[in-house]
């Protein structure tokens, strides 16, 4: 019997591992021709006029660089539309001290949360309405990305050749500052979930674009009147369509915000429980996450407490096999890594701060983040109140509902 188990635990740690390496293959061979920015002035001639919503609550030390970004694009015309829920918000304060000697200025709007959607897709939805009729591209940015110039540019682009591509997406990159073991710990878990976005094909709300015909074709401002975000339930929703979501290679946008550790773990439940909520891959995320926590709890006790009984030859099984688990793991981190710096490096801005986890703490963070993941899908799995920026909402199957 003990055997058996032992043979069991060893398969299950090799198909991960076997798993994770096609992924990250796959990854690596979308990435191997990525683009540089957009380098010909002539393909941005005549880009259709172009949306940019920017929903803002509290105060980020971050918004102020993104702000002064996204209002210095190199795309000829465009719009910049922020969203607050309220004008006391130290997010509206922040923007009107921006703005208050500034020859451009953005479109403010101030909305009504609505009872079933996070505020966020509320703002969203506000913004909707009250578009311009000769928009035909919205573009999302969060207040923590900071772009650059070509950002707009090389969401549209992909558009304007392809009529079957619906919205276009990038991704994001964490890189701390600090090193604090929060900060490498986000950025570790990034790093798997970019991959897994990716072969998922899953959007990401803070660098997306969405076709105004898409979005009035597909009813998107009604779904997202009723979701928690509004990235992860896209693609489904497009493809109902005959539509298709395009990833952009070039375009990850660097973050190098740091982290706490708890304010990591209730991201990363976050960020799942979007998945749960709205996506059809939860399940493979569900029994990825069931999986990390065998190869990476499970196995090395069950081989420890194997050679103290006595069971030698099952407990050093086991333990090679985490051992070859965890070297992979950590070769293919360093695969992502390079795939991401050399996408950021290839665009206009500066080049990238992100290094290689070769450091004890980037050690420690890659197998505390093999703890934390299956840890965070099982509180996702359960979760019946979630809070994001300062706002509870109440889980009820794939609903949620505003608390207060």
């Amino acid at each position: 019997m003990i055997s058996l188990l032992a043979v069991f635990l060893i398969v299950v740690v090799l198909v991960l591992t076997l798993m994770q390496t096609l992924l990250v293959i796959k990854y690596r061979w979308f990435h191997r021709d990525a683009p540089n920015a957009i380098e010909d002035a002539g393909a941005k001639e005549n880009l259709p006029k172009a949306a940019i919503i920017l929903c803002l609550r509290g105060q980020n030390e971050s918004t102020p660089d993104c702000i002064a970004e996204l209002i210095g694009q190199d795309y000829s015309d465009y719009e910049l539309h922020i969203a607050f829920d309220s004008p006391d918000d130290p997010a509206a304060k922040q923007v009107e001290e921006f703005f208050e000697n500034h020859r451009y200025q953005p479109k403010l709007h101030f909305f009504t949360p609505l009872p079933e959607c996070s505020y966020k897709c509320s703002g969203i939805v506000h913004i909707l309405e009250q578009l311009d009729s000769e928009i035909e591209i919205v573009a999302f940015c969060d207040g923590d990305a900071v772009v650059d110039v070509n950002w707009l540019s090389d969401l549209v682009l992909p558009m304007t050749r392809d009529q079957q591509i619906g919205a276009t997406t990038g991704n994001r990159w964490y890189v701390p500052f600090d090193n604090s073991i929060g900060g490498l710990v986000r950025k570790h878990w990034n790093a798997a979930a970019v991959v897994q976005m990716q072969a998922y094909d899953i959007a990401w709300g803070g660098s997306m674009a969405v076709r105004k015909s898409t979005i009035d074709k597909c009813e998107l401002g009604k779904i997202w009147s009723a979701t928690f975000c509004e990235d992860t339930v896209l693609t489904k929703a497009i493809e109902k369509h005959g539509l298709r979501l395009h990833r952009v290679p070039n375009l990850v946008i660097e973050n190098m915000e740091t982290s706490t550790l708890q304010e990591c773990y209730d991201w990363i439940a976050r960020q799942l429980l979007t998945v749960r909520l709205h996506h059809p891959g939860w399940p493979l995320v569900l029994g990825h996450g069931v999986a990390t926590g065998i190869a990476t709890i499970v196995v090395p006790i069950l081989a420890i407490l194997l050679l103290m009984t006595g069971y030698l030859n099952e407990g050093r099984s086991l333990l090679l096999a985490w051992f070859i688990y965890q070297v992979l793991n950590f070769v293919l981190l360093l695969v992502i890594d390079r795939c991401n710096r050399s996408a950021i490096s290839q665009r206009a801005s500066a080049d990238p701060v992100t290094n290689p986890p070769s450091s004890r703490s980037g050690l420690f963070a890659l197998i505390a983040v093999q703890i934390l993941h299956p840890l965070a899908v099982l509180k996702a799995y359960s979760m019946k109140v979630v809070t994001w920026s300062g706002i509870s909402y109440a889980v009820d199957g794939n609903k949620i509902r505003v608390k207060n």
